[in-house]
């Protein structure tokens, strides 16, 4: 008696189907992962730049704030602009007296990751409905 040894037709089949299944689970996940590597770097950037505003604003000191962000309220300013060394990231900052006296609120919004790719001029342009924000708050109290 004589054994065949070998695959079949059959088994050869089943084993592609399970590889093609199995490759394209993996070939899902990548995107995932490279959307999650996007918006841990948006987030780490805007963490950064805030930072970076706060240390100024500390820097600058209590007095600056008047000069800097004005608004017709007195005791309150307000201003915003954008971070020409990182496109698609732009800042919102407002101050505000506290009950105390020479105590000073501030509050530094980064709003990121709002930003398309026009498909006419390949070119990214701002899309306000997908900003995200992130918030940071401090109090500057005014030095003799």
């Amino acid at each position: 008696m004589s054994l065949k040894s070998g695959f079949t037709l059959f088994e050869v089949i089943i084993v592609a189907a399970v590889l093609s299944i199995g490759l394209l689970v993996i070939v899902q996940v990548f995107p995932l992962g490279l959307r999650a590597k996007e918006a841990a770097e948006q987030y780490s950037t805007a963490t950064l730049l805030g930072q970076r505003m706060m240390e100024e604003i500390r820097r600058k000191g209590y007095d600056d704030l008047n000069a800097a962000y004005t608004s017709e309220v007195d005791g309150y300013g307000v201003g915003e602009g954008k971070f020409e060394e990182h496109k698609g990231y732009r800042y919102r900052l407002e101050w505000w007296d506290t009950k105390t006296p020479y105590l000073r609120k501030v509050k530094v919004r980064i709003l990121y990751g709002g930003r398309r790719m026009n498909e006419d001029n390949d070119e990214y342009e701002d899309d306000e409905s997908g900003w995200q924000c992130l918030e940071l708050v401090t109090y500057l109290a005014k030095r003799d």
